[in-house]
């Protein structure tokens, strides 16, 4: 897509901007917008806005003004940049998270060391690997190595508290994911935690009881665990 080009496609914008396509699910009115921030997904490894298809459409219906934002690589120092730059971009002061996989690690980063000004009010992860994967080891640190478990980059990022500030924090996850283990979904320092059954990773982003789940996390509630 060339830049500044602008294009509906349904009921769905999608707009070309200095961080790649993003896409703009335009859903709350001029009041709840200036009561409810926005909520940023952010997709995972090799992923797309797209992704996020179902559940930025159940969001919208819902009231809320949704963005996808579309990352630039696999790096997750590269990709919090863009995430900053990104709300830099889109005037964002105020905004929730929902991010699936490795974009709750970019996502993390963003929020732990450079979102500067901007308020994070909730911190959402969907089938994040937040302690790695020993199966990534191998890989080059900008295609996946970062999630290496003993890795420079999940060191600092667990390094004292995983949950810091004043930001409500919930990890979801599912003992089917069939990628992420359950064990290291995991946030220490007060995070909610959500343990599903029968979802696997892909489908933790259009499953109707995690979308249940997320809302309740974005209202600042702990749901039940369905196990």
């Amino acid at each position: 897509m060339q830049a500044g080009r602008v294009s509906r496609i349904g009921w769905r914008m999608v707009i070309a901007t200095i961080v790649g396509a993003t896409m703009l699910w335009p859903g709350a009115s001029a009041a709840d917008s200036a009561t409810l921030p926005p909520v940023l997904l952010v997709h995972g490894f090799r992923g797309s806005p797209d992704a996020f298809d179902t559940m930025a459409a159940r969001l919208a219906r819902a009231g809320r003004v949704v963005y996808a934002i579309a990352l630039p690589g696999q790096d997750n120092l590269v990709n919090a940049k863009a995430i900053r730059d990104f709300a830099a971009a889109h005037h964002l002061r105020r905004v929730d998270i929902v991010a699936h996989s490795m974009g709750g690690l970019s996502s993390r980063w963003f929020v732990k060391y450079l979102r500067g000004n901007v308020s994070v009010g909730h911190y959402v992860s969907l089938g994040t690997p937040q302690y790695g994967l020993w199966a990534t080891c191998g890989a080059p640190l900008d295609y996946g190595g970062q999630m290496c478990p003993d890795g420079s980059f999940l060191r600092k990022l667990n390094s004292r508290d995983d949950t810091p500030g004043t930001t409500k924090y919930t990890s979801i996850f599912s003992a089917d994911d069939g990628i992420v283990p359950a064990s290291s979904s995991r946030l220490d320092g007060g995070a909610c935690l959500i343990r599903d059954r029968g979802v696997t990773h892909g489908g933790l982003l259009t499953d109707a009881r995690v979308y249940r789940q997320v809302v309740y996390s974005l209202k600042g509630r702990c749901p039940l665990a369905f196990d």
